[in-house]
């Protein structure tokens, strides 16, 4: 996957799936432990799916790596992803308190770039496996198109927030890989690169919201 230099991601961290997620989970465990936060920016060393704990894993032929967090598969390879675990008495306590408070200084920082990024509200569930038809509450949309997807995972008193920013998309590469076609995605996602927001900037952005 080759991405023009405005959007070349190669100086961020990449690791296997396993890897990742590991790292994530480890990152969580030390937080309830120690109470100190611990923030994330990587890639994928090859396109990986990643589905949510709850989901079955697919026959497909990709590596599969499940998240300790909830919500729909994602195909990574294009994102830039996040994790952030943090103590949840510093973010509202509740679940739904963590999740919007973090996520708003997010959207608050992405409104710089763009005004018209907004938070969606929906709080049902999943339909489909993959999660990018449906923008759920915390994720960042486009007129109405999901490009930040996003989910969290509690314990006592830590938690982790994962989150996949959409910096481009090979649709073609998608629908051979899924049989989605490319219409039906493009219909319901977008990305940085469409929208001329270079990389670079999401990173400062990632970085800054959490420092």
């Amino acid at each position: 996957m080759k991405v023009p230099k405005t959007y070349d991601l190669s100086y961020v961290e990449a690791f296997s799936g396993v890897e990742n997620m590991q790292k994530d989970w480890e990152n969580l465990l030390l937080v309830e432990k120690t109470g100190k936060p611990l923030f994330r920016l990587y890639r994928w060393q090859e396109p990986t799916i990643s589905i949510g704990y709850s989901q079955k894993e697919p026959d497909i032929l990709l590596p599969v790596v499940k998240r300790p967090t909830g919500g729909g598969a994602l195909l990574h390879g294009w994102d830039l992803s996040f994790s952030y675990a943090g103590l949840r008495k510093d973010w509202g306590w509740s679940f739904t308190k963590v999740y919007k408070n973090f996520m708003g200084l997010i959207l608050e920082s992405l409104k710089e770039l763009n005004a018209e990024f907004e938070m969606s509200r929906y709080r049902g569930g999943y339909e489909d496996f993959f999660c990018y038809f449906y923008p759920t509450l915390g994720e960042i949309t486009y007129r109405g198109k999901k490009i930040l997807a996003c989910a969290m995972r509690v314990l006592k008193d830590a938690f982790l927030i994962h989150g996949s920013l959409f910096i481009e998309f090979d649709y073609q590469e998608f629908e051979k890989l899924t049989g989605i076609p490319t219409g039906t995605i493009k219909e319901r996602i977008i990305t940085f690169k469409e929208l001329n927001i270079p990389s670079y900037a999401l990173v400062y952005l990632m970085k800054d919201v959490v420092k």
